[in-house]
């Protein structure tokens, strides 16, 4: 019983997502043999429950809604590509280095798994130990670094240079965060999170972006925020930074398709809403109840791995 109740709805949903379903349905009613069109629309449930003139009707408003969502899927595709039509050349997965800041746990791990299931070799930088299941990963390499520090991360990136490669992607998805009034934040505090959510954006460009530049290939995601266009009490500092992260990533954008010339850079920004990770477990009950459940991690990753591959030949 319940599948048959289930089983309109879904006819429904698939109805608005295939837009040629309903526009060949119309097409039937206008052109069809007119004897198999009047009987069907003399169907004794079409003519009790719905009607001749409410069906056409409903097929155009599918067919529109059908339609308007496949433009923004072919949109969003082409936005994620640099409004290219066709796929960016040079990608395989398995000769890619993707540089994943802040990712021992919460969003940055799920992207870090990800990219590693690819293929790709992936390289991890945090102030945290590296966990036991990445560090059995083959694909994995771990760095310690503060990317507060800008001598720090050129450090670390000279060594991968050195060891590994030249990274094509680098995901910035380290963040801090704690709740406290604007009265109540230190200096020290301002500085560290100011260091970690938007200073480092600027440190991993100036040692990845060259060699990105010069092979006209590259991808850079910036993790930001909801609190990039929206800020509360208590998270006054943590808004701050993630605005100056999305203002990062629409200059940097903006500085590699006309300064520098180089449009088979990729960027994306992603902007999460409440996540359940290492900052918000502490407060999860309490934003439950304020703002309803928590977004996964893997939700999170999903967004900001799905801009990734777009020039990428998949495995």
């Amino acid at each position: 019983m319940a599948a048959l109740l289930f089983s309109p709805f879904k006819v429904i949903d698939l109805m608005a997502q295939q837009p040629l379903l309903p526009a060949s349905a119309l097409a039937f009613l206008a052109y069809g043999p007119p004897n198999l069109v009047r009987t069907v629309l003399n169907h004794p449930l079409l003519q009790r429950y719905v009607g001749e003139q409410t069906l056409k009707t409903s097929l155009k408003v599918f067919a529109a809604i059908g339609l308007i969502r496949l433009m923004n899927r072919v949109a969003n595709r082409r936005a994620r590509n640099n409004w290219r039509l066709t796929r960016q050349p040079g990608w395989e997965w398995s000769r890619e280095i993707a540089v994943v800041t802040g990712s021992c746990g919460g969003i940055g791990k799920c992207i870090a798994l990800g990219l590693a299931r690819k293929g790709v070799h992936v390289v991890i930088l945090d102030v945290q130990s590296l966990p036991a299941d990445l560090a059995k990963i083959d694909q994995i390499s771990y760095w310690k670094c503060d990317l507060a520090s800008s001598s720090a991360v050129k450090d670390v990136a000279d060594e991968i240079r050195r060891s590994i490669g030249h990274p094509s992607i680098v995901v910035n998805n380290a963040g801090i965060a704690k709740p406290h009034g604007i009265l109540e934040t230190t200096e020290d505090y301002l500085l560290k999170i100011f260091g970690v959510n938007t200073f480092a954006l600027w440190f991993t460009a100036k040692e990845f972006l060259p060699s990105m530049v010069l092979r006209n290939k590259g991808h850079i995601v910036t993790v930001a925020s909801i609190a990039s266009f929206s800020t509360a009490p208590t998270i006054v500092d943590y808004a701050a930074s993630k605005a100056g992260a999305l203002a990062f990533h629409e200059g940097l954008s903006a500085e590699i398709k006309h300064g520098l010339r180089a449009p088979g850079i990729i960027t994306t920004v992603v902007h999460p809403y409440w996540t359940m990770t290492g900052m918000t477990s502490e407060h999860a009950d309490k934003i439950k109840r304020a703002q309803g459940p928590l977004m996964q991690p893997d939700d999170v990753a999903k967004e900001g791995f799905e801009g990734i591959p777009i020039g990428s030949k998949t495995s």
